[in-house]
């Protein structure tokens, strides 16, 4: 923990005290990268006061030159997030609970990092199950937006827009970064976070300009298809998948509580594991 860190968390302890021993809150939490251990010279305390009753509207304070921003929720808000962290009840032809909760990743990151204020420490507000949870619900978040930016990818390469090409490249290596952050059972905190997170992994090879097929694709269907499977494994045998022309043009996997699937923009193929195994093995074949 750095110095920065350091003294936000001093603050962070003696607002939480104060809040306590007024009993404006029953529970105080500590959110976010500091709750991590990471801040910068320039880094805000987010704080969430748990309170029974009428919620108080609370301002930001400055205490010691650092903003300290100070919200308030019900307990029963904190119990509906910790809910979605039990199941993964997304669907193919029912995708409303997946919606709900990538509309909530912010909320429910900030849960994931909440540490709660007791006898002078900071104790994890869930539980390894309920972490585990999250770390599902944000892998298959990733992979979604990595399903989008592959979507445009085929639509710009195939026009030949270069320029473009290379914004959702770009795009693509930052929430690759964020993927491997969330399969390795992190919190996804934000991108300027990342090379924290991940111990800044090697850039992945996005370059179509150097080829004219769609190989330099497939560390991204690598990597997309190892944190799913860190999250759900296969351990069926390895079969032939679905003849796709080029497996490696725009394709990439997507776990769903009904199964596996291979998409490729509005299109989504079901596949059994070992047909996911069977296409991973013919996308790995450049020993990458």
């Amino acid at each position: 923990m750095n110095p920065s860190a350091r003294l936000r968390r001093e603050i962070a302890d003696r607002v939480a005290q104060s809040l306590l021993a007024s009993g404006e809150a029953r529970e105080v939490w500590l959110e976010g990268a500091l709750a991590c251990g990471f801040a910068h010279a320039a880094s805000d305390i987010d704080l969430r006061g748990i309170v029974d009753g009428t919620l108080p509207v609370w301002e930001s304070r400055i205490v010691d030159g650092v903003r300290v921003d100070l919200q308030a929720t019900a307990p029963q808000r904190a119990e509906e997030l910790r809910h979605l962290f039990r199941s993964f009840d997304v669907r193919r032809d029912d995708l409303s609970s997946f919606r709900r909760v990538r509309a909530s990743m912010h909320d429910l990151m900030c849960l994931r990092t909440a540490l709660s204020y007791g006898s002078g420490r900071w104790n994890p507000v869930l539980a390894p199950e309920e972490r585990q949870g999250y770390r599902r619900w944000a892998v298959a978040d990733q992979a979604e937006v990595a399903a989008s930016l592959a979507e445009d990818l085929t639509g710009l390469v195939e026009d030949g827009l270069a320029e473009s090409v290379g914004v959702v490249c770009r795009k693509l290596e930052t929430c690759l970064a964020a993927l491997d952050c969330a399969a390795a059972g992190h919190p996804v905190l934000g991108d300027k976070w990342l090379p924290l997170l991940t111990g800044a992994p090697p850039r992945p090879s996005i370059n179509p300009a150097r080829a004219e097929t769609w190989e330099w694709f497939r560390p991204v269907q690598r990597r997309v298809a190892r944190a799913l499977l860190g999250c759900w494994p296969v351990d069926d045998p390895l079969q032939k998948p679905p003849s796709l022309g080029a497996p490696d043009a725009g394709w990439l996997p997507q776990r769903y509580a009904d199964g596996w699937f291979l998409r490729r923009g509005d299109v989504h193929i079901p596949i059994t594991g070992g047909q996911l195994l069977g296409w991973l093995s013919a996308v790995s074949t450049d020993g990458a």
